[in-house]
């Protein structure tokens, strides 16, 4: 563990990042106050067994790539993430999952999320599942092809994230084998 200062003066501790010598701040545009409030709370190690990475083993220009979004995004004829149990219970988080069309677009596309501000979504629906960007790229021959279907899960779940990584996440797994996809690249708001 290395020690070091944050740009209000604070000193935090934080593992170098793996295989690279360099360390991760993950308060770095958090503020002095969330990362004073928070930062006691969460565990120097984590609670859950480790994360299954899998090796690449195809070129990126032969790959089929999926999105999985964190913003509560769901297709406008889906069930829309569920806002008003969030708005009764400020620390849940809606742990189902919502698959998002290959030809999503901005007037497709709901942004169900009440931990995040949806304005930017609304305006720009590639801040949060940057479609445009993966077509632009399988275009240019830089990936293989955009998957069929993408996803989207309600990334805030407040203090228990069970249902989504026992029940959730490996449905979205399940439907990305089914779908042959290759790679999946989160993309966190």
């Amino acid at each position: 563990m290395a020690q070091t200062s944050g740009h209000d003066g604070t000193s935090t501790t934080r593992p170098p990042l793996p295989g690279r010598g360099r360390e991760v701040d993950p308060w770095r545009f958090a503020g002095s106050f969330i990362a004073k409030a928070l930062g006691g709370a969460i565990p120097a190690e984590p609670s859950h067994p480790p994360i299954p990475w899998t090796t690449v083993t195809k070129p990126l220009a032969q790959s089929r790539v999926a999105l999985l979004s964190t913003a509560g995004l769901s297709m406008l004829d889906d069930e829309p993430f569920d806002m008003e149990g969030e708005r009764r219970r400020p620390t849940w988080g809606d742990p189902s999952w919502r698959r998002l069309r290959a030809d999503a677009s901005a007037e497709t596309v709901a942004a169900n999320h009440l931990h995040i501000d949806t304005g930017y979504i609304e305006r720009d629906l590639n801040v949060a599942l940057p479609l445009d960007r993966l077509r632009e790229l399988a275009a240019a021959g830089r990936v293989g092809e955009v998957a069929p279907s993408h996803y989207s899960i309600m990334g805030f779940q407040g203090a228990d994230s069970s249902t989504l990584e026992n029940e959730s996440a490996p449905a979205i797994a399940e439907a990305m084998k089914s779908e042959e996809v290759d790679l999946a690249l989160l993309t966190p708001v």
